[in-house]
């Protein structure tokens, strides 16, 4: 269902694969985003940064390790995005 979202959003492919783990694996920091992505760190972090600005994505601290930043889905955004595909079907 999520790549169904992501076509009908005009998004770079790099935005769509990361969009994808993310969906898939829960939260990750940038880092396991780019060893489970075949995209350079550069391209993750456009990836992350046009996710959030879409709202797609949100952003929370990782409790195990205050450092790090952890990136996850923002469900309230997936879910409005399929009620709107479901309306148009």
């Amino acid at each position: 269902m999520t790549e169904t979202i992501l076509e009908e959003i005009e998004l770079p492919e790099s935005c769509k694969k990361v969009f994808n783990v993310i969906v898939e694996e829960g939260p990750l920091s940038s880092k396991e985003i780019v060893t489970r992505v075949s995209c350079s760190t550069r391209s993750v972090r456009y990836a992350l940064k046009r996710l959030l600005d879409d709202d797609f994505v949100e952003r929370r601290p990782c409790l195990k390790d205050m450092r790090q930043t952890l990136y996850s889905a923002n469900a309230n955004r997936l879910k409005g995005e399929m009620m709107a595909l479901r309306r148009f079907q």
